[in-house]
Protein backbone atom coordinates (compact mmCIF):
# COMPACT_ATOMS: atom_id res chain seq x y z
CA UNK A 1 0.00 0.00 0.00
CA UNK A 2 1.15 3.65 -1.07
CA UNK A 3 2.72 5.35 1.76
CA UNK A 4 0.80 8.54 2.86
CA UNK A 5 2.07 11.77 3.15
CA UNK A 6 1.17 14.28 6.22
CA UNK A 7 1.45 18.19 6.16
CA UNK A 8 4.14 19.27 8.83
CA UNK A 9 2.34 22.48 9.36
CA UNK A 10 -1.77 21.96 9.18
CA UNK A 11 -1.88 17.98 9.62
CA UNK A 12 -3.28 17.63 5.92
CA UNK A 13 -2.69 14.20 4.59
CA UNK A 14 -2.20 13.43 1.27
CA UNK A 15 -3.08 10.28 0.08
CA UNK A 16 -2.79 8.45 -2.96
CA UNK A 17 -5.09 6.19 -3.71
CA UNK A 18 -7.75 9.26 -3.85
CA UNK A 19 -5.65 11.83 -5.23
CA UNK A 20 -6.54 15.44 -5.42
CA UNK A 21 -8.80 15.87 -8.52
CA UNK A 22 -9.12 19.84 -7.87
CA UNK A 23 -5.12 20.51 -8.45
CA UNK A 24 -5.29 17.77 -11.10
CA UNK A 25 -4.13 15.05 -9.67
CA UNK A 26 -5.84 12.02 -10.39
CA UNK A 27 -6.32 9.07 -7.99
CA UNK A 28 -3.51 6.87 -7.64
CA UNK A 29 -1.11 9.07 -7.96
CA UNK A 30 1.77 8.33 -5.97
CA UNK A 31 3.95 11.21 -3.82
CA UNK A 32 6.83 10.80 -5.93
CA UNK A 33 4.82 11.51 -9.37
CA UNK A 34 3.02 14.81 -7.53
CA UNK A 35 4.36 17.85 -9.61
CA UNK A 36 7.19 20.03 -7.74
CA UNK A 37 4.48 22.83 -7.47
CA UNK A 38 1.89 21.08 -5.32
CA UNK A 39 0.71 22.91 -2.52
CA UNK A 40 -1.23 21.86 0.79
CA UNK A 41 -5.08 22.65 0.09
CA UNK A 42 -5.43 24.04 3.12
CA UNK A 43 -2.46 25.85 4.29
CA UNK A 44 -1.12 26.37 0.91
CA UNK A 45 2.51 25.17 1.83
CA UNK A 46 4.50 23.70 -0.87
CA UNK A 47 5.54 20.23 -1.21
CA UNK A 48 8.69 19.98 0.80
CA UNK A 49 6.92 20.76 4.10
CA UNK A 50 4.98 17.16 3.83
CA UNK A 51 6.28 14.39 5.84
CA UNK A 52 6.46 10.59 5.04
CA UNK A 53 3.56 8.41 7.46
CA UNK A 54 4.82 5.13 6.53
CA UNK A 55 3.37 2.28 5.08
CA UNK A 56 -0.05 0.69 6.76
CA UNK A 57 2.17 -1.99 8.57
CA UNK A 58 4.25 0.68 9.73
CA UNK A 59 1.02 2.81 11.54
CA UNK A 60 -0.73 1.28 14.64
CA UNK A 61 -4.26 1.16 15.29
CA UNK A 62 -5.12 4.52 17.50
CA UNK A 63 -5.53 3.68 20.82
CA UNK A 64 -9.32 4.15 22.50
CA UNK A 65 -9.64 6.73 25.10
CA UNK A 66 -8.14 5.27 28.72
CA UNK A 67 -10.89 3.60 30.74
CA UNK A 68 -11.19 6.64 33.31
CA UNK A 69 -11.59 9.29 30.54
CA UNK A 70 -14.51 11.61 31.24
CA UNK A 71 -16.33 12.21 27.66
CA UNK A 72 -17.44 15.47 28.91
CA UNK A 73 -14.04 16.86 28.59
CA UNK A 74 -14.94 17.66 24.92
CA UNK A 75 -17.77 20.00 26.42
CA UNK A 76 -15.16 22.69 27.58
CA UNK A 77 -14.67 22.96 23.67
CA UNK A 78 -15.78 26.56 22.89
CA UNK A 79 -18.29 26.54 19.80
CA UNK A 80 -19.96 28.99 18.05
CA UNK A 81 -23.34 28.10 16.62
CA UNK A 82 -24.67 27.93 12.86
CA UNK A 83 -27.88 27.55 10.45
CA UNK A 84 -25.93 25.15 7.74
CA UNK A 85 -28.40 25.11 4.71
CA UNK A 86 -28.31 23.29 1.48
CA UNK A 87 -30.70 22.89 -1.74
CA UNK A 88 -31.49 19.60 -3.97
CA UNK A 89 -33.68 20.54 -6.88
CA UNK A 90 -36.47 22.55 -5.46
CA UNK A 91 -35.88 21.05 -1.83
CA UNK A 92 -34.43 23.65 1.01
CA UNK A 93 -32.94 22.14 4.41
CA UNK A 94 -30.99 23.16 7.11
CA UNK A 95 -29.78 22.02 10.78
CA UNK A 96 -28.18 23.29 13.47
CA UNK A 97 -23.82 22.82 13.21
CA UNK A 98 -21.43 24.07 15.85
CA UNK A 99 -18.48 23.26 14.08
CA UNK A 100 -17.42 25.35 11.71
CA UNK A 101 -14.10 27.39 11.09
CA UNK A 102 -11.73 29.32 9.37
CA UNK A 103 -9.51 26.62 8.38
CA UNK A 104 -6.96 29.15 5.48
CA UNK A 105 -7.10 32.56 4.53
CA UNK A 106 -5.25 31.96 1.13
CA UNK A 107 -7.20 30.97 -0.41
CA UNK A 108 -9.66 31.76 1.68
CA UNK A 109 -11.59 28.21 3.20
CA UNK A 110 -13.44 26.61 5.58
CA UNK A 111 -14.87 23.47 7.21
CA UNK A 112 -17.83 22.53 8.67
CA UNK A 113 -18.55 18.65 10.36
CA UNK A 114 -21.55 17.35 10.08
CA UNK A 115 -23.50 14.41 11.44
CA UNK A 116 -24.05 11.79 8.91
CA UNK A 117 -27.50 11.14 10.47
CA UNK A 118 -28.20 14.67 9.38
CA UNK A 119 -30.29 15.21 5.71
CA UNK A 120 -29.06 17.92 5.47
CA UNK A 121 -25.12 16.08 5.18
CA UNK A 122 -26.66 13.97 2.39
CA UNK A 123 -27.54 16.94 0.17
CA UNK A 124 -24.14 18.24 0.57
CA UNK A 125 -22.36 14.88 -0.51
CA UNK A 126 -24.72 14.96 -3.65
CA UNK A 127 -24.99 18.84 -4.77
CA UNK A 128 -21.21 20.16 -2.95
CA UNK A 129 -22.61 23.01 -1.87
CA UNK A 130 -23.48 24.61 1.36
CA UNK A 131 -24.65 27.91 3.05
CA UNK A 132 -23.86 29.01 6.51
CA UNK A 133 -25.32 31.58 8.84
CA UNK A 134 -24.10 32.74 11.61
CA UNK A 135 -26.26 32.59 14.68
CA UNK A 136 -26.33 35.47 17.15
CA UNK A 137 -26.86 36.08 21.06
CA UNK A 138 -30.50 37.20 20.34
CA UNK A 139 -31.80 33.93 18.61
CA UNK A 140 -34.64 32.52 19.72
CA UNK A 141 -34.72 28.84 20.88
CA UNK A 142 -37.67 28.29 18.25
CA UNK A 143 -34.63 28.79 15.49
CA UNK A 144 -32.82 25.98 17.21
CA UNK A 145 -35.95 23.33 17.60
CA UNK A 146 -36.61 24.11 14.01
CA UNK A 147 -33.13 23.11 12.64
CA UNK A 148 -32.58 21.11 15.71
CA UNK A 149 -34.97 19.11 16.73
CA UNK A 150 -36.60 17.81 13.61
CA UNK A 151 -35.92 15.84 10.16
CA UNK A 152 -35.90 17.62 7.12
CA UNK A 153 -36.78 14.37 5.28
CA UNK A 154 -40.22 14.53 6.28
CA UNK A 155 -40.37 18.87 7.24
CA UNK A 156 -40.25 22.09 5.47
CA UNK A 157 -38.30 24.02 7.81
CA UNK A 158 -37.62 26.97 5.83
CA UNK A 159 -41.69 27.07 5.42
CA UNK A 160 -41.91 30.14 8.03
CA UNK A 161 -38.65 31.19 8.24
CA UNK A 162 -37.01 34.52 6.55
CA UNK A 163 -34.76 33.92 4.56
CA UNK A 164 -32.68 34.93 0.74
CA UNK A 165 -30.93 33.13 -1.88
CA UNK A 166 -27.33 33.64 -2.76
CA UNK A 167 -26.04 32.81 -5.87
CA UNK A 168 -25.64 29.10 -5.36
CA UNK A 169 -29.56 29.15 -5.28
CA UNK A 170 -29.05 27.96 -1.07
CA UNK A 171 -30.96 30.23 1.06
CA UNK A 172 -29.38 31.68 4.18
CA UNK A 173 -31.40 33.38 7.10
CA UNK A 174 -31.59 37.31 7.51
CA UNK A 175 -33.30 37.12 10.95
CA UNK A 176 -31.41 35.91 14.18
CA UNK A 177 -27.89 36.35 11.73
CA UNK A 178 -25.31 38.69 11.76
CA UNK A 179 -23.26 36.77 8.67
CA UNK A 180 -23.20 34.57 6.20
CA UNK A 181 -21.11 32.98 3.57
CA UNK A 182 -21.21 30.25 1.05
CA UNK A 183 -19.00 27.35 0.55
CA UNK A 184 -18.33 25.07 -2.12
CA UNK A 185 -16.78 21.96 -1.33
CA UNK A 186 -13.22 20.95 -2.43
CA UNK A 187 -12.89 18.26 -0.09
CA UNK A 188 -14.50 15.49 2.33
CA UNK A 189 -12.70 13.29 4.89
CA UNK A 190 -14.98 10.71 6.91
CA UNK A 191 -14.68 10.61 10.19
CA UNK A 192 -16.36 8.23 11.62
CA UNK A 193 -19.60 9.47 13.05
CA UNK A 194 -19.06 12.89 11.10
CA UNK A 195 -17.66 13.94 7.47
CA UNK A 196 -15.51 16.95 7.64
CA UNK A 197 -15.87 19.13 4.58
CA UNK A 198 -13.17 21.65 3.29
CA UNK A 199 -14.69 24.54 1.06
CA UNK A 200 -14.11 27.34 -0.71
CA UNK A 201 -15.93 30.34 0.11
CA UNK A 202 -17.46 31.91 -2.59
CA UNK A 203 -19.96 34.81 -1.62
CA UNK A 204 -20.91 35.97 1.56
CA UNK A 205 -21.81 39.40 3.91
CA UNK A 206 -22.37 40.96 7.23
CA UNK A 207 -25.75 41.26 8.14
CA UNK A 208 -25.31 42.93 11.68
CA UNK A 209 -22.79 43.96 14.19
CA UNK A 210 -24.41 42.08 16.85
CA UNK A 211 -22.47 39.67 18.79
CA UNK A 212 -22.54 35.94 17.93
CA UNK A 213 -23.70 33.29 20.04
CA UNK A 214 -21.79 30.58 21.42
CA UNK A 215 -22.56 27.26 22.48
CA UNK A 216 -21.82 28.11 26.38
CA UNK A 217 -23.97 31.77 25.76
CA UNK A 218 -26.75 29.16 24.06
CA UNK A 219 -27.07 27.04 26.93
CA UNK A 220 -27.03 29.62 30.00
CA UNK A 221 -29.57 32.37 28.24
CA UNK A 222 -31.53 30.82 25.53
CA UNK A 223 -31.88 26.74 25.94
CA UNK A 224 -34.85 26.81 28.57
CA UNK A 225 -33.73 24.85 31.93
CA UNK A 226 -34.89 21.36 32.12
CA UNK A 227 -38.36 21.09 34.07
CA UNK A 228 -37.22 19.86 37.99
CA UNK A 229 -39.61 16.63 38.91
CA UNK A 230 -40.72 15.47 41.94
CA UNK A 231 -38.24 12.38 43.13
CA UNK A 232 -41.25 10.03 42.68
CA UNK A 233 -41.51 10.99 39.16
CA UNK A 234 -37.97 11.20 38.33
CA UNK A 235 -37.22 8.03 35.96
CA UNK A 236 -35.37 7.54 32.70
CA UNK A 237 -32.37 9.62 31.22
CA UNK A 238 -32.36 13.34 29.64
CA UNK A 239 -30.40 14.25 26.84
CA UNK A 240 -28.77 17.85 27.73
CA UNK A 241 -28.47 19.19 24.59
CA UNK A 242 -32.51 18.91 23.43
CA UNK A 243 -34.50 17.84 26.29
CA UNK A 244 -35.31 14.50 24.96
CA UNK A 245 -36.53 12.01 27.55
CA UNK A 246 -35.11 7.63 27.54
CA UNK A 247 -37.39 5.95 29.90
CA UNK A 248 -35.52 2.92 31.20
CA UNK A 249 -33.39 2.22 34.55
CA UNK A 250 -30.24 1.79 32.09
CA UNK A 251 -29.06 4.13 29.30
CA UNK A 252 -27.11 1.81 26.30
CA UNK A 253 -23.52 3.15 25.83
CA UNK A 254 -24.32 2.76 22.15
CA UNK A 255 -27.61 5.47 22.67
CA UNK A 256 -27.88 8.04 20.13
CA UNK A 257 -30.76 10.96 20.65
CA UNK A 258 -33.52 10.36 17.98
CA UNK A 259 -33.79 13.90 17.93
CA UNK A 260 -30.68 16.00 18.15
CA UNK A 261 -28.02 12.82 17.14
CA UNK A 262 -25.82 13.33 20.28
CA UNK A 263 -24.16 9.95 22.01
CA UNK A 264 -25.00 8.62 25.25
CA UNK A 265 -22.40 10.70 26.78
CA UNK A 266 -24.42 14.04 26.75
CA UNK A 267 -27.35 11.82 28.88
CA UNK A 268 -27.92 12.96 32.53
CA UNK A 269 -29.83 10.51 35.00
CA UNK A 270 -33.10 11.85 36.17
Amino acid sequence: MARKYVCDICGYIYDAAAGLPEQGIEAGTAWEDVPDDFICPLCGCPKEQFSAMGSAEDVEEPAPPKAGFDPKVTHSFSYGLFVLTARDGSKDNGCIINTAIQAASEPLRVSICVNKANYTHDMIVKTGEFNLSFLTEDSKFATYQNFGFQSGRDTEKLESIAFRRSANGVAYLTQECNAWLSGKVVQSIDLGSHTLFIAEVTDGAVLSKKPSVTYAYYFAHIKPKPQVLPEAEKKGWICLICGYVYEGEELPPDYICPICKHPASDFQKL
